[in-house]
């Protein structure tokens, strides 16, 4: 049965704890994460008995729907608490050969991915090459821009508006960016919110070749670089 605890917001817990009691059951002892005298970062399940991990795991899949993949969930759950001892699992959660085998190949094999995984690894390289391009180009604007938009003159008034251009895609990423990645990430979900983010990439980038006054430059710099925090 799953306890509540405090966690000292006001909310309570739905998942088991270590602490929790049953009728005719003595207390569980809590797992201490203060004994780390390596001041190493420690497994947290480690000490965590194996009913009331699995209990926590069933927890989490009637929270989340997840239920048609609770078995999977539970074998998982005892190979994070104990990775080198996944053969010595027991019970309806003894792993398969298939996984056993999975398993040993990830410490046999550590460079044998996915082909997949090399696309996105190239994918991700290609998109730093671009942004990198994308801010040298904004860089050598620097030098024409504000004549162009009528804001190349000496004076303190010109130097503030084109030092707040330049400053546009700093002030779009704290002043927009930071706070939209929690709600976008909520509504749209992780791939949803990639989609979004790659949207404010890419047009407002764009945009910026069309501007014909220091005010849609500002406009478009400020939008474009939103994406980063998102």
């Amino acid at each position: 049965m799953a306890s509540g605890v405090d966690d000292g917001s006001g909310a309570r817990s739905r998942f088991h704890t270590s602490s929790s009691t049953e009728a005719g059951h003595r207390s569980e002892p809590r797992v201490s994460i203060n004994a780390n005298y390596e001041a190493r970062i420690k497994n947290p399940l480690i000490g965590i008995p194996r009913r009331t991990l699995l209990a926590n795991v069933d927890d989490f899949c009637r929270l989340k729907g997840l239920e048609s993949h609770r078995d999977i969930l539970r074998k998982g759950a005892l190979v994070a608490q104990d990775p080198t001892g996944y053969e010595d699992i027991t019970g309806d959660e003894t792993l398969t050969e298939v996984e056993v085998e999975a398993l040993r190949n990830e410490v046999l094999y550590k460079w044998r991915i996915p082909k997949v995984l090399y696309l996105t690894i190239i994918t991700c390289s290609i998109g730093a090459a671009v942004q990198g391009w994308d801010q040298t180009g904004s860089n050598g604007a620097n030098l024409q821009f504000p004549a162009a938009l009528g804001i190349g003159s000496p004076g303190i008034q010109d130097k503030i508006l084109v030092g707040l251009v330049n400053a546009a895609p700093y002030i779009g990423t704290a002043l927009f960016g930071c706070w939209l990645s929690d709600p976008i990430n909520n509504y749209f979900g992780r791939r949803g919110t990639i989609f979004v983010a790659a949207n404010f990439c890419l047009w407002p980038v764009l945009a910026c070749a069309f501007c014909d006054t220091w005010v849609q430059l500002l406009g478009c710099r400020l939008l474009g670089y939103t994406h980063i925090y998102i």
